[in-house]
């Protein structure tokens, strides 16, 4: 008896690692701006008027949906109804989103703005996160810093759903091959962006001896179009494997 050997694009070893480099120069993107602040913390101070619990309060209010309104499980959802290429894409634009957001908030053009005014004067209690102690906002907090955490939440429900999309595309390609290879080095690159954003924020917040904040997290958000540029690419990729 003959079997029928069927191969899919899968068993091109250069195809499958391609996909891989897609996925992980998408989340390589996404953790630079995760931390795309933090390398100037100092200039956020005195440039935007924040202090350190303003700032500290911002950086937490990324986990706060994924956490507390179980968005994450939303997400898995999301993942498990609609598939890797739709989710890719959806997260890739939430992301975006978010980004958007948290750069308006330290642009001048939010300073005296109408949002200005209503983040200053609302979302100054949350019952029973401000009793916990783990609500994004407080009484006091710099409009700007409120906006950005509203931002930066909204990056976070798609940071996250981008993550555990890539690790069903991983096991989607790779099962059966080298698997465990191809997480450790996406994680690898991911996690390689953090480092690059010590380099590169400072060095766009300083450019031209001209200070600006929102120019680092400007250079986020192009790299966000780009992670979303990567995920549509792994689309028609991902939709090939499937036929």
């Amino acid at each position: 008896m003959t079997e029928t050997i069927h191969k899919t694009l899968a068993d091109n070893k250069a195809a499958r690692w391609g996909a891989l480099v897609l996925l992980a120069l998408a989340m390589f993107c996404s953790y630079i701006f995760m931390d795309i602040l933090s390398p100037i913390k100092d200039l956020m101070l005195s440039e935007c008027g924040w202090d350190s619990t303003a700032f500290g309060t911002m950086q937490g209010s990324e986990v706060f949906l994924n956490v507390f309104v179980f968005f994450l499980i939303f997400a898995g959802i999301i993942l498990d109804k609609m598939g890797v290429r739709f989710t890719a894409i959806l997260s890739g634009a939430v992301m975006l989103v978010g980004a958007v957001i948290k750069w308006y908030a330290v642009t001048p053009a939010f300073q005296g703005s109408g949002l200005e005014t209503w983040f200053t004067e609302n979302l100054n209690y949350i019952p029973v996160f401000d009793e916990l102690g783990v609500s994004p906002f407080y009484e006091g907090m710099p409009a700007s810093a409120k906006f950005a955490a509203c931002g930066f939440m909204i990056f976070g429900c798609g940071v996250e759903m981008a993550g555990i999309t890539v690790s069903r595309g991983i096991v989607k390609w790779f099962k059966g091959r080298e698997m465990a290879l191809a997480m450790g080095s996406e994680m690898a690159l991911a996690r390689l962006g953090v480092a690059t954003c010590m380099i590169f924020s400072p060095f766009f917040a300083k450019l031209g001896g001209n200070i600006s904040v929102s120019r680092s997290v400007a250079f986020g958000v192009v790299l966000l179009m780009i992670a979303l540029i990567m995920f549509i690419v792994y689309f028609f990729m991902d939709r090939k494997l499937d036929s």
